[in-house]
């Protein structure tokens, strides 16, 4: 993997190397990919050394100005997946410890002969993942009945499970931050200080209703603490590394690195429990009620999760520019408020249609987002999966599986909420009807080109063009699975053809509607809900 990663790669072969490399490195920390070793003797000072390698041609790449959205997204990807290359690792002989620990004097010669076979012959010869699970079993093992073995043998194996565990850079995200600490300078200090003293104390908050309030409130904080420090740890990372750069000051941007997506990680945590207290207090129609008696402070909150949830995905590198407007449209909506009137127009009304553009134009960035997954990973996903063995569902789930675990769902999520609480405080039921009418026929979902079937009516999830006319007389009408403004090319086309054309955004009665897929169904513009099955 190091061959394929470091040298001077073409820019079309860049991505292609990029993507495989993350699925190949997830595989083997997930432990997809069983390491076993192959005869020779490269001790754990091997692994490190590649790793720097590949870090630093990692980090050339992230800061060039020619690097595309997708290869950001695969190194982030690889990043948390290479062990560590502090000087203690890259010494001659590293982790000797356990050596010293397989032959400990007042320790059973079983206990012995296990250390040494499953641990530290696997550790010297080839290290993986799994010596980190074997290291932890071990540990559960001499710990379970405390007076069993002495001491000072549990307290050097648990030095060796922490060992591992930073060479492995699975420390968690206090410990990392922790270990970087005496890089920072004054204001850098102040921001992590906060952020560690949010996370402490939303750690130690009890779970009870009369906290939920004050939970909210600190998830919130806690939140925006986080955005503050990543944004500095970012900001110290701009800068590509020099030629000359001592190891150490190498191994030091390892950690800032690595801390820096230890945050987008925590981030996702956060705002999943953000929108978990948001549901317990009445969610999308409790903010609904709100805004009917004018009352919108309670917006403040959702509306501030996600404008940390967007600049997180700014800070990944994710259209940074699009995420600084929609973030400064969010915080500016934020201040002006709601207003009785606003000219001749009802403000309520012009406050919620402000705030729904911008968050269609959120849902857009996180859509785009989900789109350009499966342009990436699928066929490779699949193409090294089968080579490799890896089980089919964990193929087939890959891709899912990324987007599920990414902050990206959890705007996602967020701007589903706001955007239900939007829609039902300009009463409007999620329905947009551009051309009226009524009809039947059977429902289908229309991809890429119209299937020629009579007395149908379509669904579909894009709207790229004139496909209204494309089937000719077979098309009664069409349910648009997103927002159309009226004067499009396809909403006037519509017309034209005399075609019975609604949009829907809501996603539940979108789930609806697709549940009617190949059925008979009647489409009637008039009825709270356009589309009924026959």
């Amino acid at each position: 993997m190091c061959e394929l990663l470091v040298g001077n790669l073409e820019s079309g072969d860049r991505l292609e190397a990029l993507i495989f490399s993350a699925i190949y490195l997830k595989w083997i920390n997930t432990g997809q990919i069983p390491c076993f070793e192959d005869g020779g003797h490269p001790r754990p000072n091997r692994h490190a050394e590649i790793s720097r390698l590949i870090f630093r041609e990692l980090e050339r790449i992230y800061c060039m100005k020619d690097t595309s959205l997708q290869e950001v997204l695969s190194i982030r990807k690889i990043h948390p997946c290479l062990p560590s290359f502090k000087a203690e690792f890259t010494a001659s002989v590293p982790l000797t410890r356990i050596r010293d620990v397989a032959h400990w004097g007042d320790i059973p010669h079983d206990l012995k002969l296990q250390i040494k076979h499953t641990i530290q012959n696997k550790l010297h010869r080839n290290a993986g993942p799994e010596d980190l699970v074997a290291t932890e079993a071990m540990l559960a093992r001499i710990t379970r009945n405390p007076e069993e073995y002495s001491e000072a043998f549990v307290e050097q194996f648990k030095i060796i499970h922490h060992e591992l565990k930073d060479f492995s850079m699975l420390g968690n995200l206090t410990e990392q931050l922790e270990s970087i600490k005496e890089s920072f300078d004054d204001r850098s200090l102040s921001a992590l200080t906060l952020f560690l003293e949010c996370k402490e104390r939303l750690d130690n908050l009890e779970e009870s209703k009369d906290a939920l309030d004050k939970s909210i409130d600190l998830l919130l904080k806690t939140a925006q603490s986080l955005n503050t420090l990543r944004e500095v740890i970012v900001k110290g990372l701009e800068s590509s590394l020099r030629n000359d750069v001592p190891d150490a000051a190498i191994a030091m941007r390892q950690k800032w690195r690595l801390c820096e997506i230890g945050l987008e990680d925590y981030s996702f945590l956060l705002l999943s429990r953000f929108l978990n207290a948001l549901e317990v207090v009445g969610g999308a129609q409790q903010l609904k009620e709100n805004a009917e008696s004018k009352n919108v402070s309670s917006w403040n909150g959702p509306l501030g999760s996600l404008f940390v949830g967007i600049r997180q995905l700014g800070l990944s590198g994710w259209k940074p520019e699009e995420c600084t407007a929609i973030g400064n449209e969010l915080l500016a909506w934020k201040e002006k408020g709601l207003s009785e009137k606003e000219g001749s127009e009802d403000g309520k009304a012009v406050w919620a249609l402000r705030l729904k553009a911008t968050l269609d134009r959120s849902r857009r960035l996180t859509e785009e987002y989900s789109e350009a997954l499966p342009q990436m990973f699928p066929q490779k996903v699949e193409m090294l999966g089968k080579a490799l063995g890896i089980p089919e569902n964990s193929v087939r789930t890959y891709n899912e599986a990324e987007i599920r675990a990414g902050v990206i769902f959890q705007v996602s999520k967020l701007c589903t909420l706001l955007l239900k609480a939007v829609r039902s405080t300009l009463g409007s039921q999620g329905w947009d009807v551009l051309v009226p009418g009524a009809a039947h026929g059977t429902l289908i979902q229309a991809i890429d080109r119209w299937a020629v079937v009579k007395q149908i009516l379509c669904y579909l999830k894009g709207a790229p063009g004139d496909e209204v006319t494309a089937a000719g007389n077979n098309i009664k009408g069409v349910v648009l699975l997103q927002e159309l403004p009226h004067l499009s090319h396809l909403g006037v086309r519509a017309g034209q053809e005399k075609v019975i054309f609604v949009t829907c955004e809501d996603d539940d009665k979108i789930a609806d509607i697709q549940k009617l897929n190949g059925k008979c169904v009647r489409h009637n513009t008039t009825s709270n809900f356009p589309v009924k099955d026959l």
